[in-house]
């Protein structure tokens, strides 16, 4: 008992609640629940229909860009402003908070345009105004700021693991963010091909949640597990991600719309992607299994079978299996919300303690069965036990993260918005290690 309470210490970060940002964890919990009612709004109106003349494209377009831009950019913001003065023994420049306040206010504001509209200009007075593309172009302006603010603050600190992580982390965020520019700017331009439009599309979101997000959230795990950055698979890991992750976008690509030596630059590019999170899984287990953390080990699972994937769509036959398959939405909702949502809750309940995640099993629980719901709707499930049940089925467990998060959110409010606050004295850099 005794060796297991001294591995624990070790490996856990701890709760540091930390008075300055915790207010952005129930913010962050708000986007999401209202996020995911914009998810099961999606699902139930393929069964019953949309209300309010609401389309089907304009909906799963507000509920992906609130996931991405108001429940994980600054709810991952936060939490590595937080640890920052650990990383670096230093306080943090003061305009986090005021960066990360502007990021919510923009996601927000992004997302009633994309619902109502989608791309679509909207008429305003005499002009023709593309409403959703200018709140997109502010949430990215905030990003802009967190990075200078993170710039500032880690200027002339040692990169440690997790701060190496993030500095990529972060170089992917702005050139995901290119992909935006150049997207919005062929729409103002009137530029309609439709090839340069997808890959425009696929640097900006597969860049944004392979890079900004797997990255930024690795740099979290190697803090709630300091023991795991000596392991030399984790630096092989992270070697293995920037240099593979920048032509990963192509994979997305239809394959006979590419030279074939570009396909093959990307399948080399997706096989050390693939390598690369095999490698941080390695790194990070065995203190995982020490610590017996199944808020972690969850999401590297998680992240396992994002990386096996990857390794087979490198492979042209993989890749046109997968799509007759119909395997787009289950990957995607392994990584986003098996990964990334998953291990987001629980570098908060390490950073802010348990009351600021209350009823994370119930929401584990309800993640994990919207993702087996997915399934059925996929051509891996046999065609003779199909039907209109399984639409319904994934359609209902949709439901339940929104209400386990509902009851995270009140939670977390009742327990405060300041908590404790953080004592730079006991902060020892060196822990990061």
């Amino acid at each position: 008992m005794k060796r297991r309470e001294r591995t624990r210490s070790k490996d856990a970060a701890g709760p540091l609640f930390g008075g300055q940002l915790r207010w952005s964890w129930p913010a962050a919990l708000g986007c999401f629940v209202l996020a995911g009612a914009t998810g099961s709004l999606l699902r139930f109106g393929v069964l019953y229909g949309y209300p309010a003349g609401l389309q089907m494209t304009n909906v799963r377009h507000a509920h992906s860009h609130l996931m991405y831009f108001g429940w994980v950019t600054p709810a991952l913001m936060a939490l590595m402003a937080t640890y920052l003065p650990k990383l670096t023994g230093r306080q943090r420049p003061k305009g986090f908070p005021a960066v990360i306040g502007i990021t919510f206010v923009a996601a927000l504001m992004a997302y009633g345009p994309f619902l109502l509209f989608g791309y679509r200009p909207v008429t305003v007075g005499q002009s023709q105004l593309p409403l959703s593309m200018i709140g997109a172009s502010l949430n990215m302006v905030a990003w802009y700021g967190f990075a200078y603010l993170y710039a500032r603050a880690t200027r002339g600190a040692p990169r440690r693991h997790p701060l190496r992580l993030w500095d990529a982390a972060l170089g992917f965020l702005i050139l995901a963010s290119l992909g935006a520019w150049g997207l919005a700017g062929s729409t103002l331009l009137g530029l309609r091909d439709p090839l340069w439009s997808l890959a425009l599309t696929h640097l900006f979101l597969d860049l944004f949640a392979d890079g900004w997000f797997v990255l930024a959230l690795l740099g979290l795990a190697y803090i709630a597990f300091p023991t795991a950055s000596p392991h030399p698979a984790a630096r092989w890991g992270e070697n293995l991600l920037v240099m593979g992750l920048p032509l990963t976008f192509l994979l997305s690509l239809p394959g006979g719309a590419l030279p074939f030596g570009v396909r093959a630059l990307a399948g080399i590019a997706g096989v050390l992607v693939a390598c690369g999170l095999l490698a941080n899984i390695w790194a990070l287990w065995p203190a995982v299994r020490r610590r017996g953390a199944r808020a972690w080990a969850i999401p590297l699972f998680f992240l396992g079978l994002k990386a096996v994937s990857e390794l087979g769509i490198s492979l042209p036959a993989g890749a046109a299996w997968a799509n007759r398959m119909a395997l787009r939405i289950s990957y995607l909702h392994w990584l986003l919300l098996g990964f990334v949502t998953l291990g987001l809750v629980a570098a908060a309940a390490d950073a802010w303690g348990g009351r600021a995640t209350f009823g994370r099993r119930a929401f584990t629980a309800a993640a994990l069965l919207l993702l087996v719901t997915l399934i059925p709707l996929t051509k891996l499930w046999p065609a003779v036990w199909s039907g209109s049940w399984a639409l319904q089925a994934a359609s209902w467990a949709t439901l339940g993260p929104v209400i386990a998060a509902s009851a995270m959110l009140v939670a977390s409010l009742a327990s405060g918005p300041a908590g404790r606050r953080l004592s730079l004295g006991r902060w020892r850099p060196q822990q990061a290690e």
